[in-house]
């Protein structure tokens, strides 16, 4: 990743860019074919440096990631700072950007295990409810694991 031009505002620590991603409910999906960037809102959960998503079969990100398994993910929190003037006007945040390698996950045990763990992050406690027969009912849902290579966190203010 390239050099942050405000280094003042750089997360360095590892445990708080894990921090940002493990609380934050939604991210965004960036995957890139033919020099065509596509970003898509998903859902998620972060485990032992990986992105666990889950989709249906035929959606775009499927096919761009079959294409070119190289993705960027990207989660953000925040809130306005008012001032009296509009330029006084600021934006409180932290922000992780992951960059990593996309694949999906064909076990049936891996994808009831990341399934699990995506239902509790949503709706704790619940993913013990599913089971490998409740899970093969649905033909079109694939789990994609994004291997985190790298991750940038920044925060304002400084």
């Amino acid at each position: 990743m390239s050099t942050m031009r405000r280094n003042e505002k750089e997360i360095k620590e590892r445990a708080v860019l894990e921090e940002i991603l493990r609380e934050s409910r939604v991210g965004r999906l960036g995957t890139a074919v033919d020099g065509r960037p596509y970003v898509v809102p998903m859902n998620f959960v972060y485990t032992n440096g990986s992105i666990i998503l889950h989709t249906r079969r035929d959606g775009k990100k499927v096919k761009d990631i079959q294409r070119n398994p190289r993705v960027c993910f990207e989660v953000d929190s925040g809130e306005i700072m008012e001032g009296d003037d509009p330029c006084d006007y600021s934006w409180r945040y932290r922000s992780v950007i992951a960059d990593g390698t996309a694949a999906i996950i064909e076990d049936p045990k891996e994808k009831l295990k990341a399934l699990r763990l995506l239902s509790d992050k949503y709706a704790f406690g619940q993913g013990r409810r599913l089971d490998q027969e409740k899970v093969e009912r649905f033909n079109d849902l694939l789990v994609i694991e994004i291997k985190v290579d790298e991750m940038t966190g920044k925060k304002s203010p400084a």
